[in-house]
């Protein structure tokens, strides 16, 4: 029953990112070895030297360790008194069960999403027409038909850049721009030079959708209730509207009904150009399904919360 127990753990911790290799969590576990109590504080250089008891040489830089805490303070694995002239370190059984029911919660969330792309997926193959896909391979062979390729990226700039490409580049007045909020909630998507952009784009004539599910977008809406209200006032066609719902979405930005970037992975964070022509069924379903919470949401000059 032990070895049973042992291996679905591990399947857990492969499942949810969790090497126990990696470098953040040997610290930790130096960490926990370093305290004598669970509610004990360890500063920096107790922690350095149980690392260089553990792993000599290995021990690593002062700078790698220090991210490593950072990343283990963000994933919740262990708190930070900040309140002294030197941090104080701590972690507990309770601590580290509660950052793994989020990594958990989140890991199976992302799940959710892949699965329902795949499933989509499986619709468009079983109800292919063998005839027409014939001929449109003749078509490409012959040069006679290009059809656009899905595009993928991994890492918070390297999803701007896809956007930059696939979805902003050569708007032209009258485009619609679809935006849910949720995987954004983390990001610092609006800089004042993506803030410069919109202004631009809401000058020329291109409208914004975005749908706020009242998940974890409070901070965003807080953030841009004043900017929206001056697009607006400026001629800009900027809508946010707030639907509240609990279960998983789509998360995208579309452009038009040409593709969607869809993001597929929030841990790590990764996202797929779809253009429509690739994927027809996936996309109409996912702006179908944003078009519909869109015109049930209330706007966010309305929306008390």
């Amino acid at each position: 029953m032990r070895v049973t127990t042992e291996f679905q753990h591990e399947q857990v911790f492969e499942i949810i990112g969790l090497d126990r290799t990696r470098k953040d969590m040997i610290v930790l576990g130096a960490l926990l070895k370093a305290q004598k109590l669970p509610s004990d504080f360890i500063d920096f250089e107790t922690i350095r030297k149980q690392l260089a008891s553990d792993e000599g040489s290995r021990k690593g830089k002062d700078s790698l360790i220090y991210r490593s805490l950072s990343t283990l303070e963000k994933e919740g694995f262990v708190r930070i008194d900040k309140e002294g002239h030197k941090h104080g370190y701590t972690s507990s059984i309770a601590i580290i069960e509660k950052a793994l029911v989020n990594l958990i919660s989140k890991s199976t969330k992302t799940l959710e999403k892949e699965l329902k792309q795949i499933d989509s997926e499986v619709d468009v193959l079983s109800n292919m027409n063998s005839d027409t896909m014939a001929t449109s391979v003749i078509d490409l062979a012959t040069g006679k038909k290009k059809v656009e390729k899905p595009d993928f990226a991994q890492g918070w700039e390297n999803i701007v850049k896809l956007l930059d490409d696939k979805v902003y580049r050569g708007l032209k007045k009258g485009a619609v721009i679809r935006i849910t909020l949720e995987w954004l909630s983390e990001h610092d998507y609006m800089d004042p030079q993506r803030l410069r952009s919109v202004d631009n784009w809401a000058l020329k004539g291109i409208e914004f959708r975005s749908i706020d599910h009242n998940r974890c977008e409070k901070e965003i809406r807080d953030r841009y209730r004043k900017r929206i209200k001056d697009w607006r006032d400026a001629g800009g066609k900027v809508g946010y509207r707030v639907f509240p719902r609990k279960d998983s979405t789509y998360e995208f930005i579309a452009r038009n009904t040409e593709g969607i970037v869809l993001i597929v992975s929030e841990s790590p964070l990764s996202a797929t150009w779809i253009p429509r022509s690739a994927n027809p069924e996936l996309v109409d379903n996912a702006i179908k399904a944003f078009d519909r919470d869109y015109e049930l949401g209330t706007d966010i000059l309305d929306f008390e919360g």
